[in-house]
Order: structure tokens, then C-alpha cells, then sequence
């Protein structure tokens, strides 16, 4: 498959996503597309606790479906952007680990941020420790993903968050094919 044949689609709505697969299906496949990689995020729908649940239903609404695949984000994609803790101190000097340990009581360069309860107002508290905001607009995702180490993301990372690995990995088969 050659690259062209790669498109992303913005949902906008974690439910949705499963229908909109499942309703262009057929289409996509006629159209030449071979792998269809879904991104949903568990929360605010689930808790951490719902995710095998959550799995079996999305494996269930795609049966029969083989070149699709949803990736669940725990809880949040923002749980990637913490774990990739070495952009704070592009965005500021001041958010370093360390500091936002002592402030918020977690340390994004140790602890596991898929098991954050709400990875995207975390994000937005470290923001505002440097007078930044975070609130899940274009503009601000830009910033972050512009500011991301994408060595540190693409050669440690996977192995850490075990949900971005089999993103990555999906995305590598893809482009590999």
C-alpha cells in the first residue's frame, strides 16, 4: 500500500467511532485501503477498571471486519503527552519533573500515566504551573505534538506506555507494507 492510500479521519466523538469504522467499511476497503487504525480514548465513557469491557465490545462491533483495529488511548491521549515529559521544559524551564512532583504530587518521568484517572486535566494543571493553559483545542495540540521528542517517544516510550507501542506498531506495519 503506498502512503497516499493513509487517511485520518477526526470523529470528534469516542462513541461514534466504532459506527463510523463499521459504516465506511466497505467503502474504504473498495477504495484500496488495507488497514484501518481507530484511536478512542476510555475516558470519561469508562474507568480504568471497564477496559477489558470496553475491548470485548469493540471487538464484538468489528467482527468481521478484518483490516480494522481500534487502539484505546488509557484513559486519555493526553496520558501520552504526560508520559513524554521531556516537552514541558520546551513549552517552559520550569516544568521539570521535579517540580511537578512537588506541586501535583506525581511525577511523569517515573509513574505510569495511563493510570492517571484524567490525564487531560493533569495536562492542564501542569500547564497552568507555568502560566500556560491546556483545553483540547487545535492550536494547543499543535503546540504539544511540534514540542514532542519523537526519538524519546518513538525508542523509549513504546515500551513504557504499552498503548502508544501498539499504536506505533500498527502505524509501522502500515507504512512498512
Amino acid at each position: 500500500m503506498d502512503i497516499e492510500n493513509a487517511v485520518i479521519y477526526n470523529c470528534c466523538n469516542d462513541e461514534a467511532l466504532v459506527g463510523y469504522i463499521s459504516d465506511q467499511y466497505s467503502s474504504l476497503i473498495n477504495d484500496g485501503y488495507n488497514k484501518i487504525i481507530g484511536l478512542r480514548d476510555v475516558y470519561p465513557k469508562f474507568t480504568i477498571s471497564e477496559i477489558d469491557k470496553l475491548e470485548r465490545g469493540l471487538h464484538f462491533s468489528l467482527r468481521g471486519k478484518n483490516f480494522a483495529k481500534v487502539v484505546l488511548a488509557v484513559m486519555e491521549i493526553e496520558a501520552w503527552f504526560l508520559s513524554e515529559w521531556k516537552h514541558f521544559e520546551k513549552i517552559s524551564p520550569i516544568l521539570t519533573p521535579a517540580t511537578i512532583y512537588e506541586k501535583l504530587g506525581f511525577n511523569p518521568e517515573i509513574d505510569d500515566m495511563e493510570e492517571r484517572p484524567n490525564p487531560a486535566e493533569d495536562l492542564k494543571r501542569v500547564y497552568q504551573l507555568a502560566g500556560r493553559s491546556y483545553q483540547k483545542r487545535r492550536k494547543q495540540t499543535e503546540t504539544i505534538v511540534s514540542s514532542l521528542d519523537y526519538d524519546f517517544l518513538y525508542l523509549e516510550l513504546v515500551e513504557k506506555v504499552h498503548r502508544l507501542g501498539e499504536f506505533v506498531s500498527h502505524i509501522n506495519t502500515f507504512i512498512e507494507s
